[in-house]
């Protein structure tokens, strides 16, 4: 196996693990630091790095696109080496719901010094995934190809160049329970390779609140070179704005197709949101008028609640009293009368009090808890918040 990029597990925390599901696209700048351990059986300094680098994202109702590029500076050239690297990743779905979807992802990595390397591969295939209320079930089946060219420099000024092609193949399995703000979940999958046969086993659990997200897992992997276990917790904490910082430790685990090796990482990366592409979200309540009675609409449609099987509106227009709303797709509906004046109000979610983050006008309460604000009229008008 070559060298393994030090970054894996610091961007898959970064990039797999959104915070919250979004219409829009997004281009994120990051920046950060990363550490690559030397192997269990092996005798040598850890190699550090600062890292910089830009995201895009774009998540839509049967789509989504991920890419990224990025590059790393050694902090000392015996112990590391300056890279660059790049991937790209596409999902596309029949429907929002259960579907059968296709998936592909691209990839490419490279230090110059002390010698040339490079890998670059290609992987996808078919995909089905089933939605059963909490419970979410991913079989995913891939086919791959890529080559890695390794160039040395011998001392009498001649190149000594290795080149060798990828190939692989697999399945893999993945089968979640989700509810509001946790999640566990169990995978397994098996590969054939250029390089051998892998087959491993994972458990992960997540929990998100208030875009604050926890993650761990754990996993057991067979390969050509004997057993291993590998391991990995990534947090990410809102600094407030479109700023997130992420800290992830851990073992990642090897990728059959490349044949880069499993190895102990970590970091920590802040990632600053840009700029946003197309149309907002549409707002959680809105007024309507009908001569001088007013009404709120409430529609929410949050990936928090998708898996939600009760969701209730409770505001001072309630008295504090649940109000329940009514399923429709993957969105709650309902509709209540309101007076003029500046109301507070929130959804509880299985029981769970809940206000969507991003909502402009969200203020505490005398217990710190957010809560939505919904300014009506004393005449015909639109809402503010």
């Amino acid at each position: 196996m070559g060298p393994r990029p030090t970054t894996g597990l610091l961007m898959a925390a970064m990039l797999a693990t959104p915070l919250k599901a979004s219409a829009q696209s997004a281009l994120t700048v990051l920046a950060g630091g990363a550490t690559s351990l030397p192997a269990a059986d092996a005798v040598g300094d850890a190699a550090l790095f600062g890292i910089g680098g830009l995201a895009f994202d774009w998540t839509g109702d049967r789509v989504r696109l991920v890419a990224s590029a990025y590059g790393g500076l050694s902090a000392d050239e015996m112990t590391g080496a300056d890279f660059g690297s790049a991937s790209t990743s596409a999902e596309v779905w029949t429907s929002r719901g259960s579907a059968i979807g296709l998936t592909g992802r691209g990839s490419a990595f490279r230090i110059q010094d002390p010698f040339t390397y490079r890998v670059r591969a290609v992987r996808g295939g078919p995909a089905v995934r089933l939605h059963a209320g909490p419970l979410r079930l991913l079989v995913r089946g891939e086919v791959g190809a890529g080559s890695t060219l390794v160039e040395v420099e011998r001392p009498d000024g001649r190149v000594r160049r290795a080149e060798r092609d990828l190939w692989g193949r697999g399945v893999d399995v993945e089968a979640e329970w989700r509810r509001r703000s946790w999640a566990i979940g169990v995978g397994a999958g098996h590969t054939v390779s250029s390089g051998g046969d892998f087959t491993r086993g994972s458990l992960h659990a997540r929990w998100v609140r208030d875009r604050l997200a926890v993650q761990l897992e754990t996993g057991r992997w067979d390969t050509p070179l004997g057993g291993e276990w590998t391991g990995s917790l990534a947090v990410i904490v809102p600094l407030g704005g479109p700023a997130h910082v992420a800290v992830t430790a851990g073992r990642a685990g090897p990728d059959p197709l490349t044949l880069v090796e499993s190895g102990d990482q970590g970091g920590v990366m802040v990632s600053w949101k840009l700029v946003t592409f197309g149309k907002p979200a549409p707002d959680v309540a809105l007024l309507r008028w009908e001569g001088a009675a007013a009404t709120v609409q409430f529609r929410l449609e949050d990936s928090a609640v998708r898996a939600a099987e009760r969701v209730e509106v409770i505001g001072d227009f309630t008295a504090w009293s649940p109000e329940p709303l009514r399923q429709r797709g993957s969105a709650w509906v309902g509709e209540l009368p309101v007076a003029p004046g500046i109301h507070h109000f929130g959804f509880l979610v299985d029981g769970e009090w809940f206000v969507p983050a991003d909502r402009s006008g969200n203020v505490p309460d005398e217990w710190g808890r957010m809560n939505a604000t919904l300014v009506v009229a004393e005449r015909e008008g639109r809402n503010e918040s």
